[in-house]
């Protein structure tokens, strides 16, 4: 229960980082970022390792929730780290333009989905109970984080955020923003 608690103590170092981005308290507290995350991924780790299973599935079944668990990952890591200018974004406290193109047309909040996949998929392979309660836990905490950052920091941190919350949905994603993100990896930015 332990990493629990550590893995839900890393948002509090991301507020902190999404805080700072609007008072400039001090550039140090860019790196609370990466302390965030970094808690979040070590407390994950130690729970994959905790004997705590309730259940076990057939190896290649499990094998199956081990690649989508690692596909959503990747799409996490690329929706915060690939789409997004990385220097601009975690490590400078400016403001920045808004990104509107590629996974953030599908919704505003593109990396909430990899997040609660890549879980839920670990869940799943694992049967670790730990790790349901991380699914749960901490997806909520995600969730709650960035709907902070859309209603309190990105109207002040990203230019022309305003007009992407009214074109573009919160989380649900839809056929119309479907339709957006495929035309902008097609080249065409209407």
């Amino acid at each position: 229960m332990g990493y629990l608690v550590l893995g839900s103590l890393g948002f509090l170092f991301l507020y902190i980082f999404d805080l700072n981005k609007i008072k400039n308290y001090h550039n140090g507290l860019n790196s609370f970022f990466m302390i965030g995350a970094g808690l979040i991924g070590f407390a994950s780790i130690m729970i994959h390792q905790t004997p705590k299973v309730i259940f076990s599935l057939d190896l290649w079944l499990r094998g199956v929730f081990y690649a989508l668990a690692i596909l959503s990952g990747l799409f996490m890591f690329y929706a915060l780290f690939g789409a997004l200018p990385f220097k601009a974004t975690y490590t400078k406290t400016q403001k920045n333009q808004t990104m509107t193109t590629g996974v953030y047309a599908l919704c505003r909040h593109p990396g909430v989905w990899g997040f609660f996949f890549m879980y839920l998929f670990l869940f799943l392979a694992s049967g670790n109970e730990l790790m349901l309660f991380a699914t749960i836990v901490w997806t909520t905490l995600d969730v709650v984080h960035v709907w902070i950052q859309d209603v309190y920091f990105f109207s002040k941190t990203l230019v022309g955020y305003e007009d992407y919350q009214k074109t573009t949905p919160f989380l649900m994603i839809n056929a119309k923003s479907v339709a957006r993100c495929l035309q902008s990896f097609k080249g065409d930015r209407r």
